[in-house]
């Protein structure tokens, strides 16, 4: 295996709670639900987690709680490939959560608090070692900007690609922008970057092309429509999403990105990483 293949991930923690009712309550109403269950979170756990099932080197930089909630999530991603030797465990901090509603469609809605999230030491940017034999950055937008900002120029530093999946949505600066070079957006997040309305297969190709002014790479995934792609100087294609039976979508835009990121650090081709990428969602939805 390639040694200078590997993906830090700047991002979330956050202690899930997954709540499952037949539909999402609308204002003032309760609703009685099925049933609840504690999850692994954070888009960037999730994201370092996919990436390194894809057998690259990953690395996370992140914080958590000391309580219980941080015990959890500790004991999550050290099972897993990932090198979690840079999470911080801060004292008098409460780890991040997210309580989500998945309903019977298998569409989710939920509230996220970041708690020690916001709070992550930038100082560990500065070691050399967190940036050695790696390709890619990944980042989002669930921890404060400085840090993605800081992130990002550290990457750069040390000649890495800096990928943003910029969910949830939230105006971006100029200096975060301009150190970006693949973005990973929905299609809400599309509309919200490009302030253009997104209504189909065909609004979305154009959209992401018009990205490409200010990104080298962007990707827009579109659930059951599929996911669009369009590469600077380039012309957008797009894929089909495969039918399948949809038990939940939570967390399925995560396993795109990790898996993605990792297959374009392992020098697949963009076509390729994208087709890849989107069969592992799929089958993510689907479990």
């Amino acid at each position: 295996m390639k040694h200078n293949n590997g993906v830090v991930v700047v991002g979330s923690l956050h202690y899930d709670i997954v709540l499952n009712a037949s539909h999402q309550p609308k204002k003032g109403e309760t609703i009685i639900g099925k049933n609840w269950y504690p999850k692994f979170g954070g888009k960037g756990g999730n994201q370092a987690i996919a990436a390194s099932s894809f057998g690259v080197p990953t690395k996370i930089i992140s914080a958590v709680g000391k309580d219980s909630f941080g015990k959890y999530i500790l004991d999550k991603i050290n099972s897993s490939k990932v090198n979690t030797e840079y999470i911080q465990i801060i004292d008098k901090e409460k780890t991040g959560i997210s309580v989500a509603i998945s309903d019977n469609d298998g569409e989710y809605c939920a509230v996220v608090i970041s708690e020690a999230n916001l709070k992550i030491n930038s100082s560990v940017l500065n070691i050399h070692l967190v940036w050695q034999n790696s390709k890619i950055l990944m980042i989002q937008n669930e921890v404060n900007e400085e840090l993605n900002i800081l992130a990002a120029e550290k990457a750069k530093e040390n000649n890495l690609k800096v990928c943003l999946n910029a969910s949830p949505p939230k105006s971006l600066s100029s200096k975060l922008i301009s150190n970006i070079d693949i973005l990973i957006v929905n299609l809400l997040e599309a509309e919200n970057i490009s302030k253009i309305k997104i209504s189909n297969i065909n609004e979305a190709k154009d959209v992401s092309k018009k990205l490409t002014e200010q990104f080298e790479i962007v990707v827009i995934t579109a659930g059951d429509k599929g996911v669009v792609c369009c590469e600077k100087n380039d012309s957008p294609f797009s894929f089909s999403a495969k039918k399948t039976e949809v038990k939940s979508t939570h967390g399925a835009g995560d396993v795109f990105a990790g898996i993605f990121c990792a297959a374009l650090a392992s020098d697949y081709k963009l076509k390729i990483a994208i087709k890849l990428a989107n069969e592992k969602a799929i089958f993510h939805v689907a479990k």
